[in-house]
């Protein structure tokens, strides 16, 4: 059951973010190099060419966040200010709705006010989250589409038990939008969407409501219930499908590639490469001491030998392959198809030792905190508490625990009956993040998107053992 009030004290860390996030809008600068010089191109192309030579110059990156500093150069041309001004503001703007969609599903969950208020002021302090509102990544642009997805599957769900066809089929259309915006931001939900509709129809087709033992008194309500649920999906495959499939036609028409990216298979291709090299117990070792950062690794057993499994290797391994194939003057299609079947052929020569290390690439998502993410300058005070090498190495560990731990228990409690489908829905989300992303490499910020679910997960954890730690007190 949903909590109804919304108390003075959660009203106070939300005025207290604010405040804080304007501040570093206002004290921070932008570091304009390698992606964020990229991103920073592309949005200029948009803003002073149109989309025409964003798609013959394509397949580019996917074009919501160029979109967005396309907008922000434009209003910085009406106002005078510099478009990173804007983007800051943006940033703000869309992490105070990435806190209330927060605060929303916490509710749906029943969470304590005191939890909530530490799952908020966190967010809010963030460096991690903090750094992608404020440098010229598009990981923040994110948050409130995958923070939406399982509000909206949810409510769908609501609407379905109460067979509302025409709710149904409006929750429908926007999960699809949803999705599709996410896909648009990151192209990995080109692979999670899919997935994520099939699990959201089996689960509303499984629940006991939608589906009565007692066919004798129930069965018309169980037929109706099925359509609305088949509405439903069918709205949310349309639309995802219909504008993905129209962006990568788009693709198709003007450079030739029918994808979203032009990073994905010579990326998959590079990271499968280099996972089955050789691999010795030294080499194994090294892989496990990358996952919680390359630091870790780097300390261990030094810079050389952990370059092997940084992303300079397999982008090494992808684009000479691609470059390979391409003097043979292939067309971008076969090129695409021939990477992946290479692949797999590599795969199946080894799968037990593919799985392994795809396993360990996953750890990465759990380490996402970080005061050393970069492309950020803060004001003094605040650089020399990020520098602090023991607060950075701690907080990152602290909060990967921590994370590790919280969703552990999602995915162990959303099996039992007595769970909420809220919690199966966000932990198969976070699930199919991280499945996906193993295959390629993971940057820190690669699971900044999810960060959110993160907190949410923690929260519900801590709420969960609140009772027994007052129990043994």
């Amino acid at each position: 059951m949903e909590k109804s009030s919304f108390p003075p004290s959660i009203a106070g860390v939300f005025l207290f973010s604010m405040a804080y996030w304007l501040y570093l809008a206002s004290t921070t600068s932008m570091v304009i190099v390698w992606d964020a010089a990229h991103y920073e191109s592309l949005g200029r192309m948009i803003y002073t060419q149109g989309w025409v030579p964003y798609f013959t110059s394509g397949p580019n990156n996917e074009p919501i966040y160029p979109l967005l500093i396309a907008a922000s150069m434009h209003m910085g041309h009406i106002t005078g200010l510099a478009y990173v001004r804007i983007m800051a503001v943006f940033g703000v703007i869309i992490m105070f709705l990435t806190q209330a969609l927060t605060y929303k599903i916490l509710r749906l969950f029943n969470i304590r006010n005191g939890i909530c208020i530490l799952v908020l002021a966190y967010l809010a302090m963030s460096p991690a989250l903090n750094n992608s509102a404020f440098s010229l990544f598009s990981e923040i642009a994110a948050y409130p589409f995958i923070l939406g997805i399982p509000l909206a599957s949810y409510y769908a769900w609501e609407a379905i038990q109460q067979n509302n066809q025409k709710k149904s089929l409006g929750l429908g259309l926007l999960l699809g939008a949803l999705l599709a915006m996410a896909t648009l931001v990151k192209a990995v939900f080109e692979f999670i969407a899919p997935a994520y509709l099939i699990v959201f129809f089996a689960t509303v087709f499984f629940q006991p409501a939608a589906c009565p033992r007692s066919a004798e008194t129930n069965a018309p309500g169980t037929l109706q219930k099925i359509k609305t649920l088949l509405l439903c999906l069918a709205a949310a495959a349309s639309f995802y499908y219909i504008p993905i499939s129209g962006y990568k036609w788009l693709n198709l028409h003007y450079n030739g590639n029918f994808v979203m990216t032009d990073r994905g298979s010579w990326a998959i291709y590079g990271n499968t490469a280099r996972r089955m090299e050789p691999l010795t117990p030294k080499r194994f070792a090294e892989a496990l001491a990358f996952a919680p950062g390359e630091g870790v690794c780097n300390s261990i057993f030094g810079p050389k030998e952990c370059d092997f499994w940084s992303f300079r290797e397999s982008d090494r391994f992808g684009l000479g392959k691609r470059n390979e194939l391409s003097h043979q003057y292939l067309s971008p299609e076969k090129i695409n198809t021939t990477l992946i079947s290479l692949s797999a052929q590599k795969v199946i020569h080894n799968p037990f030792q593919y799985a392994l290390l795809t396993g360990i690439e996953g750890l990465k998502m759990f380490f996402w905190e970080s005061t050393k993410i970069a492309f950020v300058t803060y004001p003094g005070w605040l650089q020399k508490i990020y520098d602090i090498k023991i607060f950075n190495n701690g907080l990152r560990f602290f909060v990967g625990l921590l994370t590790l731990i919280a969703m552990g228990a999602l995915w162990i409690g959303s099996f039992a009956p007595s769970r909420s489908l809220l919690g199966f829905l966000v932990g198969s989300l976070i699930f199919f993040y991280i499945l996906f992303y193993s295959f390629f490499f993971i940057l820190t910020r690669y699971a900044l998107p999810i960060a959110p679910l993160y907190l949410i997960s923690i929260g519900i954890w801590l709420n969960r053992i609140f009772p027994l730690i007052l129990k043994r007190s």
